[in-house]
């Protein structure tokens, strides 16, 4: 399992704030929280990935991606160094599962769960590294468990530990980041009201289904960011640089810059809320008998890099029918902590959502 083959610290030092670093194939996103002040961030930022060291989620490059560990371990300085980090595992590689159990005592649940590997996942048990998570219950006498689990390929694995442990850091935990993202902006509520979260990265957009608190499936589009830029430079003859300037000034109003910019990225952005509609669809029609959940998916948030153009929100409520806002990324902070909300520009801190969340796994 995944908890097992982490590095383990001693209790003093789990206690402590870790590092978050979300990790994705052009980037790496940090952040760290305080010591002994819940709520506040010590450190934020970001540091890029040259473009073929990790492709689709693996690591094609181990040197480069390890020199890129290196700098930033050694950017953070001195202060970082006795603490562990929490790093995010690549969605693309991920298989995520919900299965239902009878209701077994919580010491059985690992046994049962074997056979359901192998039922669902291709490929051998032997060949895994997985974790799981029981949904709670929102109805007091539940017939079933509902469980969520989470796995690897060994060799995944492997490689983000070997590549973090030669770049300077101490793995203590790794995670999806679809669920470090819900950490982030559902703050662990229990409420039942099914919820989508989208996450719009450069390369990609992902959309994991929560329920309970929990996530519960996932699906993945292979555009982002990026390509709308692409777009937009192809329609209007101009460079990526000035794409992106028009992409941020622009948005999704039709009627802006004489609709040809909202002409160029819809066939895009068609591809994202096609994506989005099937997700929400099956969900309510094969998952949504967990435990106490709404039957309908109620609100979707909107997080990433690209969560804040313009027009974004209004565009995607009209085609799902669903109402669309922007994720609060300190959602589960503010409530909790005496200090003031990090001094993070809003703007900025919805593509920090996975960092921030990772960052909280210990803490929270």
């Amino acid at each position: 399992m995944i908890r097992e083959r982490i590095v383990q610290w001693a209790d003093h030092f789990i206690r402590l704030p870790v590092v978050g670093l979300d990790i994705s194939d052009r980037s790496i996103k940090y952040v760290k929280f305080s010591a002994g002040r819940s709520g506040q961030i010590e450190s934020f930022g970001e540091k890029e990935i040259d473009e073929g060291v990790i492709v689709e989620g693996r690591i094609e490059r181990p040197a480069d991606f390890v020199s890129v560990l290196r700098a930033l371990s050694s950017l953070l300085g001195r202060w970082w160094s006795p603490m562990g980090v929490v790093a995010s595992l690549p969605e693309e590689k991920s298989f995520l599962r919900l299965v239902q159990l009878p209701d077994v005592k919580p010491a059985e649940v690992a046994g049962a769960l074997r056979w359901q590997i192998e039922g669902q996942i291709p490929l051998p048990a032997e060949d895994l590294a997985y974790d799981y998570e029981i949904i709670e219950s929102l109805v007091s006498r539940p017939e079933h468990l509902d469980v969520v689990i989470t796995a690897y390929p060994k060799t995944i694995v492997d490689a983000y530990i070997s590549a973090l442990k030669e770049g300077g850091f101490q793995p203590v935990a790794l995670e999806l980041e679809s669920q470090a993202i819900a950490r982030a902006v559902l703050g662990g509520e229990r409420a039942p009201d099914a919820t989508a979260v989208v996450d719009m990265g450069r390369n990609r957009t992902t959309i994991a289904m929560c329920a309970a608190g929990s996530v519960i499936f996932t699906a993945t589009v292979p555009v982002g960011g990026r390509m709308l830029e692409q777009e937009i430079a192809k329609a209007l003859g101009v460079d990526m640089a000035a794409a992106d300037r028009l992409k941020k000034e622009h948005g999704l109003i039709p009627g802006a810059y004489e609709g040809k910019i909202f002409r160029a990225i819809l066939p895009t952005m068609e591809m994202i809320t096609g994506e989005l509609g099937r997700t929400i669809a099956y969900y309510e029609d094969h998952i949504s008998h967990i435990h106490g959940g709404t039957p309908e998916v109620r609100r979707v948030l909107m997080c990433g890099g690209d969560a804040n153009l313009f027009g974004l929100d209004t565009y995607l409520s009209s085609r799902v029918r669903v109402p669309v806002s922007i994720a609060d990324p300190f959602y589960g902070i503010a409530a909790e902590s005496p200090y003031p909300i990090p001094e993070i520009p809003r703007r900025e801190a919805v593509a920090f959502a996975a960092a921030i969340g990772l960052a909280r796994r210990i803490t929270a």
